[in-house]
């Protein structure tokens, strides 16, 4: 079942974004819909653009009829072309493909913009809806087929599908059915915490899977190239490169486990990541990759990492 709205409903909607989000509350699971944010910018575009999906690109990437591509925004569903560490497309990037060509292409599409009009491909950055009232990002990450990115500012629809992707992940569903494990412990830290630095006695305790039910070490992460998984490690050395921060699990870093945190995500700590997370025992779910042979896992969403100590 889609996430629908009624088509009265859409119909009626001229001139102003609220009905647009009025149709939203709808796409919320049963039994507790919730609406999503109001908007806090006057640069959102008050109406939506309606155009139609001439071709589908990939799972979060499509064209429309005059040519221009648009990027979902606040997903990412996995590439399509060939890795060339792994020397295939990753996992589940044929099916979200398909998923989204059949979901989209040849359809009238509602284009809802947030504050970032364009990314560094020259793609429109949009929410986007069909006709009939489905918000095509949430059905793709309630399906399981892209992981949740949020990217701010453009924050419009974080919480609604911060919580489909954490009732797929539960469910197994789609890119989690290959999960290895599901953190047992609490969510991820809020950006706006306070600072607490790791005491002695915290210090002294193993950062081992076994405090997360199922979990993996950063060894295993090479057998797991490719799917999803959740890994235990002690940040024991951080990188900023300017471009990156790194977090490693081995010193020297060189062919060990690592997490890449890319500039738009330092923000959401609440000091800068190769200080805040050293020293800390962190869980980690996503996907690992290989990088010049060595695997990693990209955080591409905040709700990915959590500090046990």
């Amino acid at each position: 079942m889609k996430w629908r709205s009624p088509l009265g409903v859409l119909l009626a909607i001229s001139a102003t974004v609220n009905l647009i989000l009025a149709v939203t509350v709808l796409l919320r699971p049963a039994p507790s819909p919730v609406a999503p944010p109001a908007p806090t910018s006057s640069s959102y575009r008050e109406t939506p653009e309606i155009s139609v999906v001439a071709r589908t690109i990939d799972g979060d990437t499509v064209e429309l009829e005059d040519g221009r591509r648009v990027r979902y925004l606040g997903v990412d569903a996995p590439e399509t072309d060939a890795n060339p560490n792994l020397g295939r497309a990753e996992p589940y990037g044929p099916e979200a493909a398909a998923f989204n060509r059949q979901l989209v292409e040849r359809q009238v599409v509602w284009l809802l913009s947030d504050t970032t009009n364009r990314d560094d491909y020259g793609r429109l950055l949009r929410w986007v809806f069909l006709a009939d009232g489905t918000f095509v990002q949430a059905e793709l990450v309630r399906q399981g087929y892209a992981f949740v990115n949020i990217i701010p500012p453009d924050e419009r629809f974080a919480d609604l599908l911060r919580d489909l992707e954490a009732r797929a992940r539960a469910e197994r569903r789609g890119i989690w059915a290959t999960l290895l494990a599901v953190p047992t412990a609490g969510p991820a830290p809020s950006p706006t915490a306070a600072v607490r630095l790791p005491s002695p006695t915290s210090q002294a305790r193993a950062c081992s899977p076994e405090l997360v039910t199922g979990a993996i070490g950063p060894e295993q992460a090479e057998a797991v190239v490719g799917q999803t998984a959740t890994i235990v490690f002690q940040v024991v050395r951080t990188h900023n490169s300017g471009k990156a921060v790194f977090l490693n699990s081995h010193d020297p870093y060189q062919g060990y486990f690592y997490v890449v945190i890319f500039p738009e995500r330092w923000s959401e700590f609440p000091e800068p990541p190769e200080t805040y997370l050293l020293g800390r025992c962190v869980v980690i779910t996503g996907r690992v990759q290989l990088y010049r042979g060595t695997p990693q896992i990209v955080l591409r969403d905040v709700s990915q990492l959590e500090v046990l100590w």
